[in-house]
């Protein structure tokens, strides 16, 4: 039941890591910050823009890992004695 609990656990987050990606794309795809404020090109939009890309690599990187974490407890097998 343990293993069971981990192999899910570890698909989810790697689904949570893939949900990030997809809303990272779109946000690029989106103009990544020049939303907010307007057409013209400032720093701000940019600041805004590259604040938002690095915290969602950051929420990606960290699912991905531990998602992956989670599943190699789970399909590897515990040994006791060792």
């Amino acid at each position: 039941m343990k293993r069971a609990m981990l192999l899910i656990g570890g698909i989810l987050w790697l689904g949570f890591a893939g949900g990030f990606f997809v809303f990272l794309l779109q946000y690029l795809s989106g103009g990544a910050g020049l939303q907010f404020f307007g057409p013209p090109v400032c720093c701000g939009s940019v600041l805004l823009g590259l604040i938002h890309l690095t915290g969602f690599a950051t929420a990606i990187f960290l699912c991905f890992a531990v998602g992956v974490g989670l599943l190699a407890h789970g399909i590897v097998r515990e040994e006791f004695g060792e």
